[in-house]
C-alpha cells in the first residue's frame, strides 16, 4: 500500500475531531451530573435529584448519539446545539458553564482545524493525481 492509498482510506480529520470531542462531553457532561446530584444532596443546590437524574443522563445520551452520527452535517450541527443545555447548566454549577464553554471553544477549534486538514488533504491528493504520484 503506498503513502497516497493510506491517505485516500484516512477518516475525515473533522469527523475525528467532533466525534471525540463529543464523546469527551458526554463523559463530562455526566460527570457534573454526579456533581450537581451531589451538591444537591447536600442542599447546596435547589434541585430535585429526578431532575438531575433524567436531565443529565438524556443529554449525555445525546452527546453519545451524536458523537456517533458526526460523519453527517446534521450531526455536527446536533453536537452545536447540545452545547446549549450543557452551558445553561451552569444556572445551578457555575463550573459546569465554564466546563461547557471550554468544550464548545474545543469543538469550534475542532471543527476549523478538521476543515483546513480536509481541504489540504484533498488539495495534495489532487496535485498528487495530476504529478501521476511521482514526487
Amino acid at each position: 500500500m503506498t503513502d497516497n492509498e493510506a491517505a485516500r482510506k484516512q477518516r475525515p480529520a473533522i469527523v475525528v475531531f467532533t466525534q471525540t470531542t463529543l464523546l469527551l462531553e458526554s463523559l463530562a457532561t455526566f460527570f457534573a451530573m454526579l456533581v450537581t446530584w451531589g451538591l444537591g444532596r447536600a442542599e447546596l443546590v435547589d434541585v430535585s435529584a429526578g431532575t438531575v437524574w433524567i436531565a443529565g443522563s438524556a443529554l449525555a445520551a445525546a452527546f453519545a448519539f451524536a458523537s456517533g452520527r458526526a460523519n453527517a452535517r446534521w450531526g455536527r450541527i446536533l453536537g452545536w446545539i447540545l452545547h446549549l443545555p450543557l452551558i445553561a447548566g451552569g444556572l445551578w454549577v457555575p463550573a459546569i458553564a465554564f466546563v461547557g464553554i471550554m468544550f464548545l471553544g474545543i469543538y469550534a477549534l475542532g471543527v476549523r482545524l478538521g476543515v483546513r486538514i480536509d481541504r489540504e488533504r484533498a488539495e495534495y491528493a489532487a496535485r498528487d493525481d495530476v504529478d501521476g504520484g511521482t514526487k
